[in-house]
């Protein structure tokens, strides 16, 4: 492993799979999570460091495949680093093993936000050049942005508790995820299994807000699909999943 790069294992859990005992994305998405804010702390960047100076990391986009997923008892290895800057936001990758071989990768887009402003901060005061390792991309983002839909060929509805939270008191960026899939079909959740997403998050959600989840299959083995705040028809987030 490269000294700039961080890794940790995990064990999948009985509660972290799915009906066939294998994992599913959203419980890898919250390892990819875990991983980036523990080494964001190691390297002078964490959550504590920013809110001192009233800003925080907020995940703008991110997007993972898994080649195959590990099952209930399996360990997996998750390999993290910051790897340049874009526009207004951070990239960080990420590499997911399993027994020494690569089954996932992953890359990530994350703002740091001014709490006083509301806006975006400066990411290149905080990502200095020394701190990025000189890698391969693990994955890059398929385009500017995942395509947005207007209508679903299914729609669920769900509305965020307080357990939903993360420690900015808005939605976790994973449950969101979940959200999302729940309007997969239902088919399609039966019988398939999810192995990669590329989510764009778009605004911020909360407690008690009620929010519809519409999906659009495509021909392709993908589906696209739109998180959509019902009271005031404000769009959260966006995502393509892929499916086998």
């Amino acid at each position: 492993m490269h000294e700039l790069t961080y890794t940790k294992s995990y064990d999948i859990r009985s509660y972290e799979t799915d009906g066939t005992w294998q994992a599913t994305l959203p419980a890898i998405c919250n390892q990819l999570q875990d991983a980036s804010t523990r080494h964001a702390a190691t390297l002078g960047f964490g959550y504590e460091d920013l809110i001192r100076s009233k800003r925080i990391w907020v995940l703008s986009r991110a997007y993972l495949r898994m080649e195959n997923m590990p099952c209930f008892g399996d360990a997996t290895e998750v390999e993290t680093w910051p790897s340049g800057t874009l526009s207004t936001v951070a990239i960080r990758d990420f590499l997911v093993r399993n027994k020494g071989r690569i089954i996932g990768r992953g890359v990530s887009a994350w703002a740091v936000i001014d709490l006083e402003t509301r806006k975006a901060a400066n990411v290149n005061d905080l990502l200095e050049q020394r701190l990025i390792p000189d890698l391969a991309p693990a994955l890059e983002f398929e385009g500017r942005a995942v395509k947005r839909i207007r209508e679903g060929a299914r729609e669920v509805r769900v509305i965020a508790k307080t357990g939903d939270l993360d420690v900015n008191r808005h939605v976790n960026s994973i449950r969101q995820v979940e959200f999302l899939m729940e309007s997969a079909p239902e088919e399609w959740q039966r019988e398939r299994q999810c192995v990669g997403g590329d989510i764009q998050y778009r605004a911020e959600c909360h407690a008690g807000d009620e929010m519809r989840c519409l999906c659009m299959p495509q021909d392709d083995d993908t589906a696209l699909h739109i998180l959509i705040r019902a009271s005031d028809d404000k769009e959260i987030a966006r995502m393509k999943t892929w499916w086998k």
